[in-house]
């Protein structure tokens, strides 16, 4: 039978010591063992729930937000309360309530029930019939059914808490929870309009409901297991009733702005699965633990080959400018398909902000062929790029990946001049005129930052440093995250040679990372981590060079601004001899592996057991640095454009 976290005490479980010890399964390079070996004390643990919650209780409280800004905030909280239910709540009901050789007790889920109308019968009927009597607004009440919620799911944590030995273990897990918990309270109080004294007073209280249940399960010890049970089922009701009756409905009432609201209540359902919710699950490695050990090892090793591509990048925006490159790519020429090829392949600039870049060089008289090639080589690899691949994976790697960017590049301008010809394309002067629209650039509020500028004021070498750390750096932030992030999240999840079977082996490989890469935009340098996790992991290096030349090359967002300029058939042809040339290289890549007798490689995983050396770690610094330093120019310029919406 499954013993949950939450009702251990319940069943009158622990994990070790008089009541029967069941040690775990320690893994090497999961965090494990050092957790085990940890041996905390009731204040330090007591302590650590308290600094959690007021944690959780931060990032809505951070600036002060628009009312767009909130209701994100109040998704992410919707998301956590459904996911407590569903992987949480309800899995340790449904286990707990069939113990008795397998016939389901009723109590539990008359709790559950009872709690979802309880609180619909407080809020809808009493508070509500209250409030249209008064004329307060319906959004001041909704606190009340979140807060009595919560702390009966916090009590019941405490409860389960103090019920192991080894309480490092599962520590880990109740302080997400607190964090999550924690901020979904502030999110709803920011919504409720509650005045400061109430704010702190509810969030004050809240920290300390679980370190009671704690300190009433060490020293109180419920004897019923009946009890717990109904709280279980309770909170399971009360979750409920938040989550579908007070937060979707007001997350999703202007439908316009309904797509981040579902990417923010997607993620603050896959907040709460990082976590088991089972003791049996104690002893297995913490997936979290593993996520974070394989980002930090990414970053570790990327940190000082990103900084030095950075660096290049900014020189080269200042020495190469698109009305010098326009004089040698006009005409119909291989040649002039080879030097946008070769001269764009070092370009720091992704497959939004090379357009406008793209657009001025069509508009200044480049061929559709050299703009189609200058389109692929740019986007596809980079000096940062290139500086990261050294840094990650092997040298046959890191030499063919910029040779086939190049390749691909002449492949595409070639058979564009070849087979298009302006005077037979569906628009020959498209991009003659006009401005070349990226508003589809992620993470970018200016895609034309990528562009080098013709005259500004002061050195060039400072010119040069801001446009690498300041404007580089803030296109590709958010690019560079979600690279570290699902990284560390392929290494925690994947077995070891599980992608070189099945549909990812093989020449199917190929195809499937090709249909990954095309439409899904990924920078060159985000790419890079994710491709090295995917090798180690048993992905063919020919399938792993797909993904890192369509991934950066073009996106689905792009295609019709690219549309404006280069003419609808000419785009065809684009992204279909892109997809071509780049199968080509794949499998001419997995050939030279094969007649080398050389594996691929990649350094990620091995970090894990090494302390980094002083350059890795003052390098991550810097870049952790940059990063914040990013978020907070865009949490500026949102707080000076964006009307205020806190009360707090």
């Amino acid at each position: 039978m499954v013993r949950s976290l939450f009702l251990a005490p319940a069943l009158g479980q622990r994990t070790g010591g008089r009541r029967g010890t069941r040690r775990p399964r320690c893994c090497p390079d999961s965090g494990l063992e050092l957790l085990s070996a940890l041996e905390l004390s009731t204040f330090a643990i007591l302590a650590a729930i308290f600094v959690a919650t007021l944690l959780g209780a931060l990032p809505p409280l951070a600036r002060r937000w628009s009312d767009r800004g909130l209701h994100l905030f109040i998704a992410v909280s919707a998301g956590i309360f459904l996911g407590t239910v569903f992987l949480h709540l309800l899995p340790e009901l449904a286990h707990v309530a069939a113990a008795d050789e397998g016939h389901g007790e009723s109590g539990p889920w008359l709790a559950a029930l009872g709690g979802f109308l309880g609180l619909f019968l407080l809020e809808k009927v009493w508070l509500r019939g209250t409030d249209e009597r008064g004329g307060v607004d319906p959004h001041e009440v909704v606190w009340l059914p979140a807060y009595i919620g919560l702390c009966v799911h916090a009590f019941t944590a405490g409860l389960g808490l103090s019920a192991l030995d080894i309480k490092a273990l599962v520590l880990l897990p109740i302080l997400w929870h607190k964090i999550t918990e924690s901020f979904s309270l502030t999110s709803v109080l920011q919504l409720s309009g509650a005045s400061r004294s109430r704010f702190w007073l509810l969030v004050g209280s809240f920290s300390l409901v679980t370190p009671l249940g704690f300190l009433f399960g060490e020293h109180l010890l419920i004897g019923e297991q009946g009890q717990a049970k109904l709280l279980m089922g309770l909170a399971c009701g009360t979750f409920l009733y938040i989550a579908a009756c007070d937060l979707l409905p007001e997350v999703f009432h202007h439908l316009e702005k309904r797509t981040p609201r579902l990417v923010a209540l997607l993620l603050g359902i896959a907040s709460t699965a990082l976590f088991p919710h089972e003791l049996e699950a104690a002893g297995e490695p913490l997936l979290v633990v593993d996520w974070a050990l394989g980002s930090w090892s990414v970053l570790l090793a990327m940190a000082p080959y990103l900084l030095f591509g950075f660096v290049i990048a900014g020189l080269l925006s200042e020495w190469l400018a698109p009305s010098w490159l326009s004089r040698f790519l006009a005409g119909d020429t291989a040649r002039s398909v080879g030097i946008a090829s070769v001269l764009g392949a070092p370009l720091p600039l992704c497959s939004c902000s090379v357009l406008p870049v793209a657009a001025s060089l069509r508009r200044g008289g480049a061929s559709k062929g050299a703009t189609s090639a200058f389109l692929v080589a740019t986007p596809e690899t980079g000096v940062d790029s290139v500086a990261v691949t050294w840094g990650l994976m092997d040298p046959v790697l890191t030499i063919a990946r910029p040779v086939a960017s190049v390749l691909s590049a002449v492949f595409c301008g070639l058979g564009v001049n070849w087979l298009v010809k302006s005077g037979h394309d569906d628009d020959p002067q498209a991009g003659r005129g006009g401005e070349a629209s990226t508003d589809s650039c992620a993470g970018s509020e200016d895609s034309s930052k990528g562009a080098a500028p013709v005259s500004k004021p002061g050195h060039w070498l400072s010119r040069a440093m801001r446009f690498a750390f300041v404007d580089m750096f803030d296109d590709l932030a958010g690019a560079l995250l979600l690279g570290l992030v699902l990284s560390g999240l392929i290494s925690a999840l994947v077995p070891p040679d599980a992608l070189s079977e099945g549909l990812l082996g093989g020449h199917s490989g190929l195809l499937v990372m090709l249909a990954i890469g095309i439409p899904v935009y990924v920078c060159a340098s985000a790419s890079t981590p994710i491709a090295a996790s995917l090798i180690l992991k048993g992905l063919s290096p020919g399938a792993a060079l797909v993904f890192l030349l369509a991934g950066p090359a073009t996106n689905l967002a792009t295609l019709t601004v690219m549309a404006t300029y280069l003419g609808k058939r000419t785009v065809v042809l684009h992204i279909a001899l892109l997809a071509l040339v780049t199968l080509i290289c794949g499998l001419a890549l997995n050939a030279i592996y094969a007649a080398l007798r050389i594996a691929p490689s990649a350094r990620l995983a091995e970090e894990h057991s090494m302390a980094p050396g002083p350059l890795e770690l003052a390098c991550t610094v810097v870049l952790v640095g940059c990063l914040a330093a990013t978020w907070w120019r865009r949490a500026k310029n949102s707080n000076s454009s964006a009307p205020g919406h806190s009360h707090i």
